[in-house]
C-alpha cells in the first residue's frame, strides 16, 4: 500500500503545471512599427489573476543565477504585444543605493535608510511575466518629513540617479530637462494627494531648487 501510495504522489509530482502568460486587457490604444513587424500598444494587462496598468510600480524578478538578490523596481511606461513575442513592459528603473555608484556633490545627500530608492530616467523592454507583484513608492522632497512604515508603508524616493553620468539629484533640483522635471513634479503631487499633509523638515531650503 506503502509502495502504490508513493508511486501516485511521485506521478503527480511530475505533472507538468500550466505556464502563467500575460494577456491583453481592453483595446489597442496605438500601433507602432518595429521592424517588418506591428506593435499593439495597451493601457492594461493581467497576470497571474492580477490587473496590472500604466504607471504602476512593481517588484520585478531578478536574474540571480543562484545569488541572493533583491527583487528589480520598476515603474511600467508602456506595455506592448508583438506576434510570437507576448507582453512586453517599458520598464523605468529605480536604482537602490548600494546598485548605485553616484558622483555625489553638494550638500544633505545622506541617506534615508532601507526604504530608500533613487528614481532614474533609465529604461528597458521586459517580458511581463518577470513581474512579482505591485509596491508603493512615494516621492517625497528633502523639504519634508518621511512618514513612519508603519502608517504609510513603501519605498521612498527623494533623489533622482542617472546610470550614465553616475549624477545624483534631488527631486528639487534645477538640473532637469524640462520634460523631466514635469514627471517629476507629477509624481510629487501624486504622492501629496496619497499622504495628504506632510510637515515640513526644519532643514533650511537650498537657494536655486524648485519648491514642492
Amino acid at each position: 500500500m506503502l509502495n502504490k501510495l508513493s508511486l501516485a504522489d511521485s506521478v503527480h509530482e511530475d505533472v507538468p503545471q500550466p505556464i502563467k502568460v500575460a494577456k491583453p486587457i481592453g483595446d489597442v490604444v496605438k500601433i507602432s512599427v518595429e521592424g517588418a513587424l506591428l506593435k499593439n500598444h495597451y493601457k492594461a494587462f493581467n497576470f497571474d489573476g492580477n490587473t496590472y496598468e500604466l504607471g504602476d510600480t512593481v517588484l520585478l524578478a531578478p536574474d540571480s543565477q543562484g545569488r541572493m538578490v533583491k527583487p528589480y523596481v520598476a515603474m511600467i511606461k508602456d506595455i506592448t504585444e508583438m506576434e510570437n513575442k507576448g507582453i512586453m513592459l517599458n520598464a523605468q528603473w529605480f536604482y537602490r543605493p548600494e546598485d548605485a555608484t553616484p558622483i555625489r556633490s553638494g550638500k544633505n545627500m545622506e541617506s534615508i535608510g532601507a526604504r530608500e530608492l533613487y528614481y532614474s530616467f533609465h529604461k528597458d523592454e521586459v517580458p511581463a511575466e518577470t513581474i512579482m507583484h505591485k509596491c508603493i513608492v512615494h516621492f517625497i522632497t528633502t523639504q519634508k518629513h518621511i512618514p513612519s512604515r508603519k502608517e504609510y508603508p513603501g519605498f521612498i524616493v527623494q533623489k533622482v540617479y542617472d546610470p550614465n553620468t553616475k549624477r545624483l539629484l534631488k527631486l528639487t533640483n534645477n538640473g532637469f530637462l524640462h520634460d523631466m522635471e514635469q514627471e517629476i513634479d507629477l509624481l510629487v503631487q501624486k504622492t501629496k494627494l496619497h499622504l495628504s499633509i506632510l510637515p515640513d523638515t526644519e532643514k533650511p531650503v537650498d537657494k536655486g531648487k524648485r519648491l514642492k
